[in-house]
This record gives structure tokens, C-alpha cells and sequence, in this order.
């Protein structure tokens, strides 16, 4: 599972879906290891694995844990791509526009509760439990699935989703711009 780990987090980078040491990911195996607090996803290393109660993991390791709990997923991973951040900080869920994302989601719920508090922790997980993802607001995606890559491919989904809405919301702004100046 570590190396499929190494190359989601190479996979995430490429995708712009995190940058720097942002983004942690998690999977259950017989136990449940999470990547170590400020580790770079885009060049990860067996080193980078710690189990999820040791001291230098993730300080996410809270709701990975609690996703674990409530869930039969065994991947996790949390990444901050552009459109899911900007999206989040402005509504309270998001309604897909294009077909993959609305039949594949709906809707994803939009959590705005201080990070790291309890209720944070609780509702991206049950977010999590009854849709496979949820945006933290200002702070992006939280994704789930049977192993990484279909968490990987739950983000993308995310991602691509809101950059179409992000597009399609500032087209509409042109478009009324353009035609109040016409009035």
C-alpha cells in the first residue's frame, strides 16, 4: 500500500491538487498509517508513513481516524486544489453543474466549522460517510474510497466539478455585466 501511497501523492501534485508540504492521506491496512505532519505528497518515501497515534503524524489524523470509524474506506486523502478552496469559502454546498459530478455526487456538503474543533472532525466525517467527500471551507477536500486511487479519483471528481462551476458563475457575471452596460 506504500507504494501505491507514493505515487497518489506524485498523482496529486500533477493534478494541482495540493502544493508544498499541503494535503496528508491516510489507508488501512492492518492498521491505519498517515502521512507525517509538513510532509511533501509529491515525493514521498516509506519514511513518510507513520501509524496514525504517533506524535509525528498528520495533525488531520482526527478526522482520518473518525472517517475510519464511521466508514469501511481504507484510503483518506485531504488536498487543497484551487477551485474546491475558492468554491468553499462562498457556499454552503456545492451543486454540481456537469453530468459526471451530479450523478456521481449531487451534492458535496461544505463544512464551515473551525479546524481541528470536535464538530469539525465530526461533521467531515459523516459528510464523508454518506457522500465519499466534503469540502472543508477555506480548506479543501476530504475524499474516501475502497483504496487511494478511488479517493484520488473522488477528488478529481471534486475538483473538475467546481472548476466548472467556478467558470460557469463568472460567465453568467460577464454575461449580466455585459448586458446591463447595453441598457
Amino acid at each position: 500500500m506504500i507504494k501505491e501511497a507514493i505515487e497518489i501523492g506524485r498523482l496529486l501534485f500533477q493534478a494541482r491538487l495540493i502544493d508544498g508540504a499541503s494535503g496528508n492521506m491516510s489507508f488501512k491496512d492492518e492498521r491505519i498509517l498517515i502521512t507525517k505532519s509538513g510532509a511533501n505528497l509529491e515525493s514521498l518515501n516509506s519514511s513518510d508513513f507513520v501509524p496514525i497515534d504517533d506524535p509525528l503524524a498528520s495533525r488531520d489524523r482526527a478526522v482520518h481516524a473518525k472517517i475510519y470509524e464511521l466508514t469501511d474506506f481504507r484510503g483518506v486523502i485531504h488536498c487543497h486544489g484551487v477551485y474546491n478552496v475558492v468554491l468553499s469559502l462562498k457556499m454552503k454546498e456545492i451543486k454540481p453543474l456537469d453530468l459526471e459530478g451530479r450523478l456521481y455526487f449531487g451534492s458535496i456538503p461544505v463544512i464551515h466549522r473551525e479546524f481541528g474543533s470536535k464538530e469539525y472532525v465530526e461533521e467531515i466525517a459523516m459528510a464523508v460517510r454518506d457522500f465519499g467527500v466534503a469540502l472543508a471551507s477555506g480548506h479543501g477536500i476530504y475524499s474516501a474510497g475502497k483504496n487511494l486511487r478511488d479517493a484520488f479519483n473522488k477528488a478529481c471528481y471534486v475538483e473538475h466539478s467546481c472548476e466548472i462551476l467556478y467558470f460557469s458563475e463568472l460567465f453568467d457575471k460577464l454575461e449580466h455585466s455585459k448586458s446591463r452596460k447595453k441598457l
